[in-house]
């Protein structure tokens, strides 16, 4: 069910159990599930915890929304891709009452004036109604917790690499930074943590490309050797490819890394399609370049540089011919989001 069938019009006509994150340096990720009211966001309760929340927990939240509204809402509307679902629909079906399921994107509209303040009240900085191109992308870029992870490991983020994704994260920024003793430090921290598994290894060869190609490279083939479809090496190694003028391989590590990638990466697949249309402008064939780029715009539409290379190289280059510089009408939705 993608639309609610169901007029919110006044308090209590539909709660919304929604989930939020926090990372504390105790626990590491944890889940915050709260039940909210669908036409004032108002919170009546929550459940804070590393896991899951079981049935009992649910239902003891719902009890405590009770007392407070004094009935029972007409119906219950949870994200479709809310990771507790099973668990939910359990307690909904013992209180007997109807559970919707709406796409992330449809239930943001009621939640967000909780979630405003929840990130204001976590990270003491005031949430702007409009999220800038960064902050679009950097969501675009961090996985849910319980999707896939963006290693094709087949694991969820949660149970992958999110526990290492602090040290990776600060390895990437010291490396760029000219910084390898601290990076190599927390490279370090995360092999510790979950061993060399290749997402490691890439990121030690991510590290390394700042400093001796060498040991990238080698980094790169202790990667592959342990996953050859590892998603992130595949990319890196085209990137190498492609700066090397090797186009025909680029495009095979860059098409291996898109078949690899779980759907859900649209940071990462719109990385890899803007790349793939670089080596085919490169080439000359501007109609995949073309192809490839408005791929790239469709998964992120704040990308900046996705959106100059189509307008200058494009649509508005006067040496192509007409039909090539045509923008359809889908295409053109996107160009005129910013």
């Amino acid at each position: 069910m993608s639309k609610l069938n169901l007029k919110i019009s006044k308090p209590n006509d539909a709660w919304i159990f929604h989930r939020e994150e926090v990372y504390t340096t105790e626990d590491g990720y944890c889940n915050i599930f709260v039940l909210l009211d669908a036409h004032s966001a108002f919170c009546f309760g929550q459940v804070a915890s590393v896991e899951l929340p079981t049935q009992v927990e649910i239902l003891a939240v719902f009890n405590e929304a009770y007392s407070k509204a004094l009935f029972w809402p007409k119906a219950v509307i949870a994200s479709k891709k809310d990771p507790n679902l099973e668990t939910l629909s359990a307690a909904c079906r013992e209180l007997k009452i109807a559970l919707t399921l709406l796409p992330p994107q449809d239930l943001k509209k009621y939640v967000e004036p909780f979630s405003s303040g929840f990130r204001e009240a976590i990270t003491g900085a005031q949430s702007r109604q409009t999220p800038s191109e960064e902050e679009e992308e950097l969501e675009a870029f961090i996985p849910d917790s319980y999707s896939p992870c963006t290693c094709a490991s087949g694991k969820k983020f949660r149970f992958c690499c999110q526990p290492i994704f602090r040290e990776l994260a600060f390895a990437m920024c010291a490396a760029e930074d000219g910084k390898l003793d601290e990076a190599m430090r927390y490279m370090k921290e995360a092999e510790a943590k979950v061993g060399a598994t290749p997402e490691v290894l890439c990121r030690y060869a991510i590290c390394w490309s700042f400093f001796d190609k060498e040991k990238c490279a080698e980094y790169s083939r202790r990667a592959l050797d342990a996953n050859p479809n590892h998603p992130r090496t595949n990319f890196i190694c085209g990137v190498d490819a492609r700066l090397a003028k090797r186009y025909d391989e680029a495009l095979g590590y860059y098409n291996k890394a898109l078949e690899n990638y779980p759907a859900e990466c649209r940071y990462q697949l719109n990385e890899v399609y803007n790349n793939i249309g670089t080596v085919y402008y490169d080439l000359n064939d501007l109609k995949s370049a073309k192809a490839a780029w408005e791929k790239a715009l469709v998964l992120l539409p704040s990308d900046r540089m996705v959106r100059e290379n189509l307008i200058e190289f494009i649509y508005e280059n006067p040496d192509l011919p007409a039909e090539l510089r045509e923008i359809s009408p889908f295409i053109r939705k996107f160009l005129e989001r910013r």
